[in-house]
């Protein structure tokens, strides 16, 4: 950025001097007036870097423009150039802030030497203004990734402890609205066999667009999720109209992928705000896109296991003989409706989970069963149950930590 000087001075020949041997090779726009009233106008409305005038010239003297210009709170550094040099016009020029004072003739040197001292401060000022303003600018981007991450983290959280994949993917929504100071945002799934994303969770959108489905071929959505790569459109750009179904200012869309397959898209939109999205807005979308995925990913796993579970359940049902199953924390994972009947129990759902010593009293049969593979010393035992019926059991034990129990009815004597 170039400094801006102006001289003022009534003789064109020293403002020739002065712009094309001093100050044009140094480096400086120059601009020029030719009285004193014309020099203050100039310095109003430009604010130049610097101001070198005359003292004696029509209208207004270089004094009389300082005073005007401090009534006005103006600071611009100056240089007061006189043919009548004195002691009064000194003090008065160094009182109203002038930074350095000459007596005509003009030396060219001594000149070039007090603009570099005029201009020092003001120098050391702006970098100063400009090293407190990146400053700012850091602090500022510093607290907002902060603040990005506490909401990264927490919805991380959320993925792991939650197996709720409505609640998960509204706070998903929601994080992204908020990290990314969105108007409001929406999370599409795709349905395979009609072709169309349908929205299943958002944040402070319609109930029109909550409702409407997009079709894979003709959205910008869909597109998306073709590409696998993720979007962001400005307020300059044609897609707004194009290519979403509402009118849009700004957006962001960022694919879901799952085991490398795309099966939704994350959106943000403004239909009011000007502003634009930028490339940490995409980052911190597609993390928690990474998120969404990974809680559907936890869904369908666990409700694969939770639909084996009860098959396995509906089949050892159909067996007589009471069957047990604990996890490596010793807790029920499967028991059947005979070992709810040996033992006296409720309703399976209710035991699964729970400690098998709240279940079992009988001290012999906790410490058969609590046997690990490395710890194992009898793969069988007897015990008397509950429902006073004698039962030999079996165990097997897994690499996992699990164990298997199976109790056969003994006859009586």
């Amino acid at each position: 950025m170039y400094e801006r000087v102006l001289v003022i001075d009534d003789s064109k020949e020293i403002r020739d001097f002065l712009t094309n041997y001093i100050l044009k090779p140094k480096g400086f726009e120059v601009m020029t007036a030719s009285n004193g009233l014309m020099g203050l106008e100039m310095a109003i409305a430009k604010e130049p870097d610097l101001m070198i005038t005359d003292q004696q010239m029509p209208h207004l003297t270089g004094l009389e423009v300082l005073q005007k210009l401090r009534e006005r709170d103006i600071e611009i550094p100056c240089i007061l150039m006189t043919g009548e040099g004195s002691e009064d016009t000194a003090v008065t020029a160094f009182r109203l802030g002038v930074n350095d004072y000459i007596v005509k003739p003009v030396d060219a040197d001594e000149l070039s030497e007090s603009i570099d001292r005029a201009l020092r401060e003001s120098r050391l000022k702006r970098e100063r203004d400009q090293l407190v303003e990146q400053l700012m600018e850091s602090n500022s981007q510093l607290q907002r990734r902060a603040q990005e991450l506490n909401v990264l983290y927490g919805v991380g959280k959320s993925v792991s402890s939650s197996l709720d994949l409505e609640e998960v993917l509204h706070r998903v929504v929601e994080a992204a609205v908020y990290v990314v100071g969105a108007e409001e945002g929406s999370l599409m799934l795709l349905d395979e066999e009609a072709g169309e994303l349908y929205t299943r969770a958002s944040k402070n959108l319609e109930a029109k667009a909550k409702t409407m489905r997009r079709r894979v071929t003709d959205s910008l959505a869909g597109k998306v999720l073709q590409t696998k790569r993720a979007i962001a459109i400005g307020n300059d750009s044609q897609w707004k109209r194009t290519h979403t179904a509402l009118l849009v200012k700004s957006l962001i869309y960022v694919p879901l992928i799952l085991q490398n397959k795309p099966i939704g898209v994350l959106g943000v939109t403004n239909r009011l705000k000007e502003t634009s999205f930028d490339a940490n807005d995409t980052r911190a979308l597609s993390a928690l896109g990474g998120y969404a995925t990974i809680a559907i990913n936890n869904a369908n796993i666990y409700n694969q296991i939770k639909r084996e579970r009860n098959l396995l359940g509906a089949v050892v049902d159909q067996t007589d003989d009471p069957l047990l199953v604990v996890d490596e924390d010793n807790k029920v994972l499967l028991l059947n409706a005979a070992a709810r009947a040996a033992f006296c129990l409720g309703e399976e759902d209710k035991m699964v989970g729970q400690p098998v010593n709240t279940l079992i009293t009988d001290e012999a049969a906790l410490s058969f069963m609590t046997q690990t593979l490395e710890t194992m010393v009898q793969p069988e035992s007897e015990m008397m149950a509950p429902n006073g019926r004698r039962y030999r059991l079996r165990m097997i034990a897994t690499e996992g930590g699990s164990r298997f129990v199976s109790f056969r009815e003994q006859e009586q004597a």
